[in-house]
C-alpha cells in the first residue's frame, strides 16, 4: 500500500466511525426530544402570547370605559346642578308671577273702582243734565265764587280722566310684566325638560357602559386563567427541557467566576429583579430577571455571560427572541427580547462572545435586554402561582 493509500484508508476510517450512531447515541436522542419539547414549549407561548395580547387590548377597552365613565358621571352632575339651578329660578319666577298677579289685581280694583266713580258721575250727567252743573254755577255768591266752582269742576273732571288713564297704563305694565314671567318661566320649564332629558340619556349611557364594563371584566377575567392555564404548562414543560438537560452529558462544570456583563455599554436598569407592577396587565408580577436598557433604544450588541453550550436559539412566546445557554451544573443564562440572533442551538460559546443584538421582541415596553440566571441544582428562589419551583436566581449576584 502506498503512504497515500495509507493515509486515505486513515481518514475513511476516521469519518465511518465518527458517522456512526454508536459515537453520541445519548446527545441524538436527548437533542431530539428537547427539541420536540422546545417546540411544544414555542406552540404553548405562543397561544400565551395571543392572550396576553386579547388581554392588553381589553385592558386598554377597559381604561379607555373607565375614562369615558368618569366623563359621563361627571356631565351627568353637572345637568343635575343644572337641573338644580333651574328649578330654582323657576321657583323665584312662579314667586314673582304671584307678587305681579296681586298687583295686577290691586290695579284691576282701583280701576273698577275709579271707573265706577266715572259712570257715576257720567250717569249723574245723563240723569240731570247740564242743568246741575249750571245750578251749580249759579248759585254762586258771586263772580269770585262762580269762578271757584267752576275751575273745582274742571279740576275733578280732568282729576278723573287722569287717574283713569294712570290706572290703565298702571295695569298695562303689570300684564306686561306678568306676560314676561309666564313666558319665562315657560322658557325655564323647556330648559328643564330638556336638561332632564340629557341626564337621562347620560345616565342610559352610563349604564350601557357598566354593562360593557362588566362583560369586559369578564372577558379579561378569562383571559388572565388562560394564561394562568398556560403558565401551568410551561412550567411543565420546563421541568421537562430541565430534566433533559440534565441528563444529556456537559462539558461544562457550572459557573467559574464572575459572569461577563451581557450588554455592551451604555445601559442602565430599566427594570430589577422581584416583585413589580407588571406593565401590561398593572398587577403586581414576579420578575425573575433584570431588564438592561440601551440608552436612546439603540441596539447593542448582547454578549455571553460564561462559555457554555447554546440550547435554545429562536422566538421563545413572550421572550421574544431568546438565546439560553447550558453552562454545565445545571445552570442557564437566558437572553430575551433581541432583535438579532446571531448564535444557533447547539453552537458552543465562550465568555464575552457576541450572540445578539438588543431589541424589544415579545413582551416587551421598549428597546432592551431581559436576562435571567436559573440554577436548576439549587433551591428554588419562590413558587410560581401555579404551584411550579422558580429557579430564576437575582443576575445582579452574579456580576
Amino acid at each position: 500500500m502506498t503512504k497515500g493509500g495509507f493515509f486515505l484508508f486513515i481518514i475513511l476510517t476516521v469519518v465511518l466511525f465518527l458517522a456512526s450512531p454508536a459515537f453520541f447515541p445519548v446527545y441524538a436522542i436527548t437533542n431530539n426530544e428537547i427539541e420536540t419539547k422546545q417546540q411544544e414549549l414555542k406552540e404553548i407561548e405562543k397561544k400565551q402570547r395571543d392572550e396576553k395580547s386579547a388581554l392588553e387590548q381589553r385592558l386598554n377597552r377597559e381604561a379607555a370605559l373607565k375614562e369615558e365613565l368618569k366623563q359621563l358621571e361627571n356631565r351627568i352632575h353637572e345637568l343635575r346642578l343644572e337641573q338644580d339651578r333651574l328649578t330654582r329660578e323657576i321657583v323665584l319666577v312662579e314667586q314673582e308671577i304671584v307678587y305681579a298677579e296681586a298687583e295686577l289685581a290691586e290695579a284691576e280694583d282701583q280701576l273698577r273702582q275709579q271707573e265706577d266713580f266715572l259712570k257715576l258721575r257720567l250717569r249723574a250727567i245723563q240723569q240731570h243734565g247740564l242743568v246741575s252743573y249750571v245750578e251749580v254755577l249759579f248759585d254762586s255768591r258771586d263772580f269770585s265764587d262762580f269762578l271757584t266752582r267752576l275751575h273745582n269742576l274742571s279740576i275733578i273732571a280732568a282729576n278723573d280722566l287722569r287717574l283713569i288713564d294712570e290706572i290703565q297704563s298702571e295695569r298695562d305694565r303689570i300684564q306686561a310684566w306678568k306676560d314676561e314671567l309666564e313666558l319665562k318661566k315657560s322658557n325655564l320649564e323647556n330648559m328643564r325638560a330638556q336638561v332632564s332629558s340629557n341626564a337621562l340619556r347620560m345616565e342610559q349611557l352610563a349604564a350601557e357602559r357598566l354593562e360593557m364594563m362588566t362583560d369586559l371584566q369578564d372577558e379579561i377575567s378569562s383571559n388572565l386563567k388562560a394564561i394562568q392555564d398556560l403558565e401551568n404548562e410551561a412550567q411543565r414543560l420546563d421541568a421537562v427541557i430541565k430534566k433533559l438537560i440534565a441528563e444529556a452529558a456537559s462539558q461544562f462544570s457550572g459557573l467559574k467566576g464572575a459572569l461577563h456583563y451581557p450588554i455592551e455599554a451604555p445601559t442602565w436598569i430599566s427594570s430589577a429583579y422581584g416583585w413589580r407592577r407588571d406593565p401590561f396587565s398593572g398587577a403586581q408580577a414576579w420578575h425573575g430577571g433584570v431588564d438592561m436598557a440601551p440608552y436612546n433604544g439603540a441596539a447593542n450588541l448582547i454578549i455571553a455571560a460564561a462559555d457554555g453550550k447554546v440550547i435554545f436559539s429562536g422566538w421563545n412566546g413572550g421572550y421574544g427572541n431568546c438565546i439560553m445557554i447550558d453552562h454545565g451544573d445545571g445552570t442557564v443564562t437566558l437572553y430575551a427580547h433581541m432583535s438579532t440572533l446571531l448564535v444557533r442551538a447547539g453552537e458552543i460559546v465562550i465568555r464575552g462572545q457576541h450572540i445578539g443584538r438588543a431589541g424589544t421582541t415579545g413582551y416587551s415596553t421598549g428597546v432592551h435586554l431581559h436576562f435571567e440566571v436559573r440554577e436548576y441544582n439549587k433551591p428554588p428562589v419562590r413558587s410560581y402561582l401555579g404551584g411550579g419551583a422558580d429557579y430564576r436566581y437575582n443576575p445582579m449576584a452574579y456580576f
